[in-house]
């Protein structure tokens, strides 16, 4: 099978594009920077232009969309401003890719999207249970999670209108080994994790979900969440719950350090179970 890894030189499509080879896929990176490396599978695109879009997506089997925009730069004079940009290339590029695969005849689309759909960072209002599942309503608080939220009706609409199976996969916040070394400042502020229940997933385990729903027998769109099975913090999660997120409902009873979102679904949908934890990192 022939790949298009759209933000294929970002840290996770590399990640993505090892994973397909490390299993015998051919890849063809897609994206909007230029290099000088040795890409062979290698196709600049700017994907807020369909036409772009198209003509990278030519000839591949099956599509893993990763590329994207992510919170606006802080510096800016007009934040808002920057935030509506945020919103607009993303939602055009995923438009603009999910159409050019319907183009192309391409069945299948795996694709980032976000824990923040369901609220994160919970400025406006808190989780309305925990673990935080796709049971959760989807409500948006960003620019960014709007973007991503809008590529899942999207998604919905493709897989309605064109038979295309297209898997959200609802990323935490992607760690690898490198920031796993800088945590201890991290736990010296917890609160600093408040804003999405200190959850995280490993880059591995990313790339690995990515490769699992590409071949999975799945039909239709759907929305799964991605998140490590622990904690980043070094505080158990009962203490978490009872200093920042006491009174809210907790379906179930949790582990010493268990994570605040439930993976549970990816599991169940395409075998995607988190192995990886910053406690086995050896520094």
């Amino acid at each position: 099978m022939r790949i298009a890894v759209t933000g294929g030189l970002g840290r996770i499509g590399r990640a993505v594009v090892a994973e397909l080879a490390a299993h015998g896929q051919e890849s063809v990176q897609v994206d909007v920077a230029p290099t000088r490396e040795q890409c062979p599978g290698y196709r600049r695109a700017d994907l807020r232009e369909l036409w772009q879009a198209v003509d990278a997506l030519d000839g591949v089997d099956a599509v893993v969309h990763l590329a994207a925009t992510g919170l606006p730069d802080s510096h800016t004079l007009h934040p808002r401003l920057a935030e509506g940009a945020t919103f607009t290339v993303n939602a055009t590029s995923t438009y603009n890719v999910f159409r050019a695969a319907a183009m192309h005849g391409i069945q299948r689309v795996v694709w980032a999207s976000s824990e923040t759909v369901l609220g994160p960072p919970f400025r406006i209002a808190g989780p309305g249970h925990l673990p935080l599942d796709e049971s959760h309503p989807v409500r948006p608080e960003t620019s960014y999670a709007l973007s991503k939220a809008i590529g899942e009706e999207l998604a919905r609409h493709f897989a309605h209108r064109y038979s295309m199976t297209l898997v959200a996969l609802r990323f935490s916040v992607v760690m690898d080994r490198m920031d796993y070394a800088a945590l201890s400042e991290y736990w010296a502020e917890p609160e600093r994790g408040r804003w999405n229940l200190w959850s995280y997933v490993d880059l591995a385990d990313a790339a690995v979900s990515c490769r699992l729903a590409l071949t999975a027998g799945l039909a239709g769109a759907m929305a799964v969440t991605l998140a490590a099975p622990d904690t980043l913090s070094d505080r158990p999660t009962a203490e978490l719950l009872d200093r920042y997120w006491a009174g809210v409902r907790v379906a179930r009873p949790l582990g010493t350090f268990e994570s605040l979102q439930s993976s549970a679904k990816a599991h169940e949908l395409f075998g995607w179970r988190p192995v990886r934890s910053w406690r086995d990192n050896d520094g």
